[in-house]
């Protein structure tokens, strides 16, 4: 008997739980703060169990992963992880929290944050190194390369040196794509190759050939990125090879001039400013068809029940037991009523470019009353979002949500040009003006959206296309909630 409660006072101690000397974040020491960087944790105490979630909290989100851990004690998963204080993981009831890196990286148009992947990382450090006045570079093996683009979320740019004709993993393709779509670039140095074929994205736009301090290139448009490809064997003959790869992150980030655009980079870093507006007025609850039969019903009750007791018995305590018994079930059915759902108001920042690929910056607002977290299954291919929290008015919750690879759609008129903090003949503030007034193709709803994008970019110093917008797609939070869409916009910038 003392060995049999001394077995099952040490169960616990089993446990599955986090081996925090193993576990790091593997773009440490860099990290970019308010994006989601790889982390890779380990697993202890596994003994006995088939499956475990893993789940990474961040503010207002919970991003989670099932782990396959039969036949082992230990295991490891990478998984994205919030680069801000107080983010932690949860596996059963052990939780840990992260050490976050110590160099933290801004948005810069000089330096691309960049992930590295090649079949020698020696090599790539020579040929691309991390310089305080280059890319700053996390480097990895080229079968460690991630298949789910919410891994890259931090970064500007991937590189790849594969000279040998490696496969990249299977889902390579996939994140790549959708990478790619939400303004990232990728440059290739020798082989292309994908572990799985006829994967359903979209093609890249037709390649034009740039050339880079004499090496040529072949640029791919994708969306709002582009793919970079050389022949590995003429890079390496370069006598600066580590410049021609960083004048190619610069022809995308500098939107193909010669110089770096004024003010800050756009980022996946949520906007210090979202474009929310004051929500509109909570709709009011009318009656629905059930509420007027129960209403009905209840009315006949007491107006009949009554009269037909009396027929039948002189027993008062009859018919006011009836009329209890009539009113609890009348009770009973009102409860099936549908109760008001609480609003979510959207508004959509469509980014396009070159090509059908494009992607969604979804900025949403619902009422507390629905609740204040996101929880989001990383094994869920139909959802490749990745949402951040953001602050919004007393009452409410609000996020950012990134989605990439939808639909361009089609304007309803002729875009319009933003250059030199103009659009047309109208400084961008007095357009912006004119638009909440009414007095433009956009919708007043649209003119919110509007309103905050014209002020973020406009002194950014590139010429930008822009037009009112339809977004397609469901809006996975609008289960249990009442979704008011208020406005979209797409934009596209104009290389030059």
């Amino acid at each position: 008997m003392r060995w049999l409660l001394l077995i099952l006072l040490c169960t616990p101690l089993c446990a599955q739980s986090f081996d925090e000397d193993k576990s790091r974040f593997l773009s440490a020491p860099h990290g970019r703060t308010g994006t989601w960087a790889p982390y890779r944790a380990a697993l202890t105490g596994l003994d006995g169990i088939d499956t475990v979630t893993v789940r990474s909290v961040a503010p207002g989100v919970v991003l989670e992963k099932q782990v396959a851990v039969a036949g082992v004690s230990d295991a490891e998963v990478v998984l994205p992880v919030y680069v801000y204080e107080g983010v932690q993981l949860e596996v059963g009831g052990a939780i840990m929290q992260p050490e976050l890196p110590t160099r933290r990286v801004d948005p810069d148009y000089e330096r691309a944050y960049t992930a590295v992947f090649s079949t020698d990382p020696v090599y790539a450090r020579s040929v691309l190194p991390s310089t305080p006045t280059g890319a700053i570079c996390d480097y990895f093996a080229l079968d460690e390369f991630f298949t789910d683009w919410r891994l890259f979320d931090g970064y500007d740019a991937v590189v790849i040196f594969n000279p040998t004709d490696v496969r990249l993993p299977a889902g390579s393709q996939r994140a790549i794509a959708e990478f790619c779509s939400l303004g990232g670039a990728l440059v290739v140095a020798g082989s292309f190759r994908f572990g799985e074929q006829a994967v359903d994205v979209p093609a890249p736009a037709e390649p034009t050939l740039p050339s880079f301090r004499g090496v040529q290139a072949l640029r791919f448009g994708y969306g709002a990125g582009a793919i970079y490809r050389f022949d590995f064997d003429e890079l390496r003959e370069s006598p600066s090879a580590h410049l021609v790869l960083g004048d190619a992150l610069h022809d995308h980030m500098w939107f193909g001039a010669n110089r770096a655009p004024a003010g800050k980079p756009e980022s996946r870093v949520p906007p210090s400013r979202t474009p929310h507006p004051v929500p509109l007025p909570l709709e009011s609850a009318l009656p629905g068809p059930l509420f007027w039969g129960l209403a009905g019903g209840l009315l006949m009750l007491c107006v009949l029940l009554p009269v037909i007791a009396a027929r039948f018995t002189k027993r008062h305590w009859v018919a006011q037991a009836g009329l209890l018994a009539g009113c609890v079930g009348i009770a009973g059915g009102a409860l099936l009523q549908s109760t008001p759902q609480p609003p979510l108001e959207v508004m959509a920042l469509i980014r396009s470019g070159e090509g059908q690929p494009a992607s969604v910056r979804l900025f949403v607002q619902v009422e507390e009353t629905w609740g204040d977290t996101i929880t989001l299954s990383l094994d869920d291919a139909a959802t490749r979002d990745l949402p951040r929290s953001t602050g919004v008015a007393i009452g409410w919750n609000a996020w950012v949500i990134d989605r990439p690879l939808v639909g361009p759609g089609s304007d309803r008129v002729e875009p319009n040009i933003l250059a030199g903090g103009r659009v047309g003949e109208l400084i961008f503030r007095d357009f912006g003006t004119k638009a909440k007034r009414g007095d433009t193709e956009f919708s007043t709803g649209e003119a919110d959206v509007l309103d905050w994008w014209l002020d973020e970019n406009a002194f950014r110093g590139r010429q930008v296309e822009f037009a009112p917008a339809e977004i397609s797609g469901d809006i996975y939070l609008s289960e249990g909630a009442k979704a008011r869409f208020r406005g979209a916009i797409r934009v596209t910038p104009v290389r030059k």
